[in-house]
């Protein structure tokens, strides 16, 4: 399975959504060690966080998710609870209107461009960008949680609804529904086996190959469309987010125990 070294801010911020409360900044710099990261580069990972408003510091040097802050950080610190945001589907479909957006700023495009990908939008046609409206809040929740992540203002967000036959068939067929299923069956495999060599591998390899893992896995489900059963099972999804929440667990055990280490 792929795994990415993290780099300093991705690496404060995956522990910090773990652990769920505080660490020390002398703490995150042991776990950098662990991943090649300098303990300046860390430091200066942790100013620019605080800067951004991403993390918030404490007494004595301690650090914790700013949960009021960057949406981004949101959707990832709830990554347990996402399947909970799918509601039942009746057949229409949350649109966004993108043509007229400017693609000058290619800072701002990115922006727009994760917002939609995030959400589970797929391109219908060029500057279309659909997915089913089975999302709790409807069509205003998600108006709010696209533009908290970045969606250009001039995108129009709307819903849509009787489509003619050839393109409702054509838009069920915008995600690959194979391919998400063999996904979620490969990560779920790939935990599993992980879970079993946790329990003999020295601690600091286990810890350290607990946290690229898990963050893999974890990157796929932020991304998860979320498509409703009558598009794809909903049983592989819940399948690999019950594993990853019990491998999480596991993982935090070893972090925990590495991190009090002297």
């Amino acid at each position: 399975m792929p795994v990415a070294i993290p780099s300093a801010p991705e690496l404060i911020l995956d522990l910090l959504v773990a652990d769920g409360g505080t660490l020390s900044s002398q703490a995150l710099c042991r776990a950098g060690e662990l991943m090649g990261i300098g303990e300046s580069t860390l430091r200066v990972g942790l100013t620019r966080l605080a800067a951004e408003g991403k993390i918030a510091r404490g007494e004595r040097g301690s650090y914790a998710l700013n949960r009021k802050g960057a949406a981004l950080s949101r959707a990832v610190d709830d990554w347990r609870h996402k399947q909970a945001q799918a509601v039942a589907w009746h057949g229409d479909w949350l649109a966004v209107h993108d043509a007229g957006v400017p693609r000058a700023d290619k800072t701002a495009w990115r922006h727009h461009a994760l917002a939609l990908s995030l959400r589970g939008f797929a391109a219908l046609r060029p500057g279309l960008n659909i997915r089913p409206d089975n999302l709790a809040g409807g069509l205003e929740g998600e108006r709010v949680q696209l533009a908290a992540l970045g969606l250009s203002r001039t995108a129009l967000v709307f819903r849509l609804a009787d489509l003619d036959d050839a393109a409702q068939a054509a838009a069920r067929k915008l995600w690959n529904v194979r391919a998400l299923t063999a996904d979620c069956s490969r990560l779920q495999a790939g935990l599993e086996r992980s879970e079993k060599r946790l329990r003999t591998q020295r601690l600091e390899v286990a810890t350290r190959e607990s946290l690229l893992l898990g963050r893999a896995v974890i990157a796929h489900l932020i991304r998860d469309p979320l498509l409703p059963a009558e598009l794809m099972s909903p049983e592989p999804r819940a399948a690999l987010l019950a594993a990853t929440r019990r491998y999480q667990d596991k993982a935090l055990v070893l972090w925990r125990k590495w991190l009090a280490l002297p």
